[in-house]
């Protein structure tokens, strides 16, 4: 008995030892320390201001950009044709400082540095900014093969166009391609018609974009004796560049619209050819047309937006685009304002008279009565035959609205004018 005591206590022993082993086994690591997260930029609250030489400097826009510390914004544009206009919602700011201003309600600005989706970036320089995108006059670059900034006539600094060729050997179809603006802003190279160039070159069409003189320079039928000149020099030149004389169409957007479908309805029209003579020996004829919601009939916008239940408008005063388009407030003289409408000149189209036409409008503008669109197009099937007008509305969409350019309706477009000329 005596002899088991010390074995006992040694076993005793080794279990407390095992047991503190455990014990120390069991205890939990430390955690490692986590690394920082890092802050998010700070909301840099406060009032900017921007400088923005519109036009090619022709005259100044006055940004305001006021940035509030809840995350929300206010952007005032002064203009001195259209008031001031205001645009509001939320902006977020990058680890550059960069800020963006996320898409607002309402119709987009007619600045060029705003996206598709009407947001914009900003940098910031003290109680200055500056859109990310604005493009200083002079600063575009030039286009590959001397093709961009071609004169077409002699009046004005404003009449050029550029040439877009296709891949591949002429002679190719052509787009006379007239963007838009109110009469009084943009050029032949606006972003808006970018996807128009894309898409026509990649289906093998050159595409000619035209600039023409503005409201701001001189009135109708100025710009209108340009694009015409424009569509002149495409048959002139056709040697040259590889166009196919016989095989033209035009396209046009907003104010560039009404611009292509006097084009094509008035080919013969002396007077609509203005102080512009070269290439008076060419016709400025057109197989087919093109027309995004395009102001048509300018007497009867006011009229036709009071129908659909709108009435703020002010298309007959002295400010409105339409006005100084034509040089005199549109609602003091119907008779004269009637002379810049393609129906005005029925009369004088040629007996063999042909033209395909694609009209397409959103429900949604709040720049042009959509109704004038589907006015034109049941007025120009009637006089065309209804099989050569294609009219279609874009439910929901509103003026310039992306849309209109996305791959599937330029396709369908495009499919359109090689069915049209062949």
């Amino acid at each position: 008995m005596t002899k088991r005591i010390p074995a006992l206590l040694l076993a005793f022993c080794l279990l407390l030892s095992l047991a503190a082993c455990g014990s120390e086994a069991a205890q939990p690591s430390a955690e490692p320390t986590p690394e920082p997260t890092p802050s998010a930029p700070a909301l840099p609250a406060g009032s900017y201001s921007f400088s923005e030489a519109a036009m090619g400097g022709a005259f100044t826009v006055e940004w305001e950009l006021e940035l509030r510390e809840d995350g929300t914004y206010t952007i005032i544009e002064h203009n001195p044709f259209m008031g001031d206009l205001s645009y509001e919602g939320e902006y977020t700011v990058d680890a550059d400082g960069v800020v963006t201003t996320l898409p607002f309600e309402g119709e987009p600005p007619m600045a060029e540095f705003f996206e598709a989706d009407k947001s914009c970036k900003w940098t910031l320089d003290g109680e200055n900014c500056k859109p990310v995108n604005y493009v200083e006059s002079g600063d575009a670059p030039a286009e590959e093969g001397g093709l961009a900034g071609i004169k077409y006539a002699a009046n004005s600094e404003a009449q050029v166009l550029d040439i877009h060729l296709p891949e591949g050997e002429g002679p190719f179809p052509v787009i006379v391609l007239v963007h838009g603006g109110g009469f009084l802003f943009g050029d032949q190279a606006m972003p808006i018609i970018q996807p128009v160039i894309d898409a026509g070159t990649a289906a093998g069409w050159a595409v000619v974009s035209v600039d023409y003189r503005k409201s701001g320079e001189t009135a109708f039928p100025a710009a209108l004796a340009d694009v015409k000149a424009a569509v002149r020099f495409v048959r002139a030149n056709a040697e040259q560049y590889g166009f196919d004389a016989e095989r033209l169409a035009i396209w046009g957007e907003s104010a560039g619209a009404y611009l292509a479908l006097m084009t094509a309805l008035t080919p013969e029209v002396a007077e609509l050819n203005g102080d512009v003579t070269e290439n008076l020996e060419c016709s400025s004829a057109v197989s087919a047309l093109v027309d995004f919601y395009g102001p048509v009939e300018f007497w009867t916008m006011d009229a036709e937006y009071a129908a659909l239940g709108r009435e703020d408008t002010n298309f007959a005063t002295s400010e409105s685009f339409e006005s100084k388009f034509l040089g005199f407030p549109v609602g003091e003289d119907e008779a004269a304002t009637y002379a810049s409408y393609w129906g005005s000149y029925t009369d004088a189209l040629p007996a063999d008279f042909a033209l395909s036409a694609w009209i397409q409008v959103g429900d949604a503008d709040q720049n042009v009565p959509y109704t004038q669109s589907m006015n034109f197009a049941e007025r120009l099937g009637a006089l065309l035959g209804e099989d050569r007008v294609s009219f279609s509305i874009i439910e929901g969409a509103a003026h310039e609205d992306a849309q209109f350019y996305t791959e599937e309706n330029l396709a369908a477009v495009l499919e359109f004018l090689s069915g049209a000329i062949g």
